[in-house]
């Protein structure tokens, strides 16, 4: 049985009634006070807009615990020379983080929720960028398509019943929106909470060779993540790394 280091141990302070309740006063203040005033914030030299964020996400955003699977592999697997796509770009930081901090030059952010394609727009305007990004679902065939727009910015999904109000949004297949750039991706980044499943990877380019994508078996269920695994196998992917539902895919 291992004992717990003494510097690891709470204080006798710490343990006291009297401690907690100032913890739980300072925690609360923060939430309905403090939060709601920041305006903007910096994550991995990404300046970020979050005036009408939640007090939860402007929370996270300043522990920098958003993003973090994603920013990880993108730094360590991406190199400058790489051309990107993105899908489900939400307010920017990726696409910034990986044009600040990796180099990367030639980058395409497809976002289908127009709000957030403005907030996008501002946040790459204050960091001295110009997005090239399309408002755009990634479907599964071309033609309009619901989407349904949750509290928080990243809660937008093609999945039926995920948000509390919805808008009709053009939606394209892979084949179409890899048509629509000027140069072939190597790597493709999509995070677009559930809507993979409706996606044919078969209309991945040739040119891609790295993929990083969040699967959420909590909306499409373990059977269709697997698919998705094993339709990346079958195109001659391997999983590189997994990270909290993030994953890795390489293929030579």
């Amino acid at each position: 049985m291992s004992s717990t280091p003494s510097s690891t141990r709470p204080s006798l302070i710490e343990r006291t009634l009297l401690y907690q309740l100032w913890q739980d006063f300072r925690t609360r203040w923060r939430f309905k006070f403090s939060l709601p005033k920041v305006e903007r914030v910096t994550l991995e030299g990404v300046q970020l807009e979050v005036k009408g964020l939640s007090s939860v996400m402007k929370n996270n955003l300043l522990l920098g615990r958003y993003e973090v699977q994603e920013r990880l592999l993108a730094q360590q697997f991406l190199r400058p020379e790489d051309t990107v796509l993105e899908v489900g770009g939400a307010i920017g930081f990726i696409g910034l983080f990986c044009q600040i901090r990796v180099g990367i030059t030639r980058y395409t952010t497809v976002e289908a929720n127009p709000g957030t394609v403005e907030r996008l727009k501002r946040n790459y305007e204050i960091n001295g960028r110009t997005p090239n990004v399309l408002n755009l679902a990634l479907a599964a065939s071309d033609g309009m398509v619901t989407l349904n727009i949750g509290n928080e910015f990243w809660e937008n999904s093609l999945v039926a019943g995920s948000g509390g109000r919805s808008v009709q949004v053009p939606g394209v297949s892979l084949t179409t929106l890899v048509s629509r750039m000027d140069y072939s991706p190597t790597a493709f980044i999509m995070d677009i909470e559930g809507a993979e499943q409706y996606v044919d990877f078969r209309q991945l380019p040739a040119s891609v060779r790295k993929i990083i994508v969040e699967l959420h078996p909590g909306f499409i269920g373990h059977a269709a993540t697997y698919r998705i695994v094993g339709d990346l196998l079958n195109l001659g992917f391997h999983v590189e790394r997994e990270e909290g539902g993030t994953f890795l895919f390489l293929r030579s």
